[in-house]
């Protein structure tokens, strides 16, 4: 299928044949897909519509430019910014735009991998540009290569690709967190949440009632075409396209959550879990709406350590405390987080909190205790400014809702302009904290050049107020070729009966025939 108008597609990557025997692409198919790969990224359209995202981008300078960290010396209030003084590592850096944040927030040294040797030639351009060569090194390869001269303190990279895993660059960045990331380091970003939805999409309904109009305008009855421009649309592939919060049917469901600084690669060859949600009224479902959204560290250890076992502690909560966070002009109001609720944070370990359906379609709920913050040690201090947080988890109709929120202490905020950045970040000087830093590819935040990834239904189906629409939600890499992605949907709408469709994206797709 072409992409219409209103379908956006990336670069397909090459599939390579399977190694006899070895389950998956032989080491030599294997380079061939990275080689691809990394060759699509050394065009200038793609950069060109990463960095000409505002949503993604200036997220990105907020959260590297912006974070905060408690200051040493009498002034205990005093803050300085996260990556001041700090080591970086930047993975996949192409046009070195973020390792140009990094040393802009004052790191002392960022070492900048990028695999394509177009882009790693142009990101030294951009480095020697903005004055930054004796601070940011360029390493022209594969990260999973690369040979650092130390551990850094910090790993930033722009890793995720349409449904979150298409791509799968995020393997890399746990390599790089593996090997190079000191004890009590910092990833940005450092947690990562998907969403799903029941949608309508009015520029398809528009496709597929092109034929019955044929006749009035053109005197030719090709209302028989109807049935055959709905499987060639409403097929297995993964579409990536814009949506509006109105074309949302029901109350989003996060589907599984994942926490960087302890994910593995074997957890990433199955991500997915349970979801419940029931319409709102009257309307035309077309498709299921897949979408992400990351949060970054806003804090990192009062020290320069961290654990010295390697250990990774979690944030401690504070129960009772709510408040709401700061928004660009000072104002404050709560953050809104996909359909208006507040994330949970990430799995790390595959284990769920059920919501307790008879039905076997139990939505998903991530531990209240283990969200994301900077990799810190559990001395008191940490424990001081971790206890400004509240995490607080419900399960209503099926979806996992939350709280999560950074408390004020009142009406005692200060805004911390950094660079003169037109976006001050916003704390409170009671805390060691500030405001968490959340880039969403919902339909009802700002657009991404991510958008949405719809799985379309084979055919449309009415939905009524209180339809329950049930499933399951599966992420795996295609065997093929580990940065294609495969999704398997297993759901029920209303008493329609079980049903279960494969999606695909990157690879062929099967005929319709």
């Amino acid at each position: 299928m072409e992409p219409g108008p209103h379908q956006v597609k990336r670069p397909r990557l090459e599939a390579e044949p399977l190694a006899r025997g070895s389950g998956g692409p032989g080491a030599e198919a294997r380079a061939r897909q990275d080689g691809a790969y990394f060759h699509s990224y050394s065009d200038v359209s793609i950069h060109e519509e990463m960095i000409a995202d505002s949503a993604r981008t200036g997220c990105y300078r907020r959260a590297l430019q912006g974070g905060l960290r408690p200051a040493s010396g009498p002034e205990p209030r005093a803050r300085v910014s996260l990556l001041r003084g700090r080591t970086v590592l930047d993975v996949g850096a192409g046009t070195g735009i973020l390792s140009v944040f990094c040393a802009q927030a004052g790191a002392a040294r960022v070492y900048a991998a990028e695999a394509s040797a177009v882009m790693a030639e142009r990101a030294r351009e951009v480095v020697e540009a903005n004055g930054l060569s004796g601070r940011v090194l360029v390493l022209r390869g594969r990260v999973e290569e690369a040979e650092l001269p130390e551990r850094v303190d910090a790993i930033v990279s722009e890793w995720m690709g349409y449904g979150l895993m298409y791509e799968s660059m995020l393997r890399s960045v746990l390599h790089a967190r593996d090997r190079w990331l000191k004890p009590g380091g910092l990833l940005f970003p450092c947690q990562a949440e998907l969403y799903i939805a029941p949608v309508s999409d009015p520029a398809l309904h528009e496709r597929l009632s092109f034929w019955a109009g044929v006749k009035e305008q053109h005197g030719v009855d090709m209302a028989c075409m109807a049935a055959f421009a709905r499987r060639c649309l409403m097929n297995d592939e993964m579409v990536v396209t814009p949506l509006h919060g109105e074309d949302v049917l029901t109350r989003p469901a996060m589907f599984a959550a994942v926490n960087l600084y302890t994910v593995t690669e074997q957890q990433l060859e199955e991500l997915g879990g349970l979801f419940s949600v029931s319409a709102f009224g009257i309307a035309t479902m077309h498709a299921f709406a897949i979408w992400f959204s990351v949060t970054f560290p806003t804090s990192a250890p009062t020290g320069d350590g961290g654990d010295d076992d390697g250990q990774r502690s979690t944030r401690s909560h504070d129960d009772g405390q709510r408040a709401t966070r700061s928004h660009d002009g000072g104002q404050r109001s709560t953050r809104s987080h996909d359909d208006g609720q507040r994330a949970t944070s990430g799995l790390d370990d595959g284990q769920r909190a059920t919501s307790g359906h008879d039905d076997g379609y139990q939505a998903t709920s991530p531990p209240a205790d283990s969200a994301c913050t900077a990799n810190t040690s559990n001395d008191a201090s940490s424990a001081k400014a971790h206890a400004s947080h509240v995490t607080s988890t419900h399960i209503s109709n099926g979806t996992v809702e939350s709280q999560y929120a950074v408390s004020a202490n009142g009406d005692n905020l200060c805004e911390f302009n950094f660079n003169n950045d037109t976006n001050p970040v916003t704390f409170d000087p009671n805390t060691d904290e500030c405001e968490p830093v959340v880039l969403s590819t919902s339909p009802f935040a700002e657009e991404t050049h991510w958008k949405q990834t719809l799985l379309y239904l084979d055919e449309p189906v009415q939905v009524f107020q209180d339809t329950v629409i049930k499933g399951k939600v599966t992420l795996t890499p295609a065997v093929d070729n580990p940065r294609h992605l495969r999704v398997s949907l297993v759901y029920e709408i209303g008493d329609s009966g079980k049903k279960t469709k494969v999606f695909k994206m990157g690879e062929d797709f099967s005929s319709f025939e």
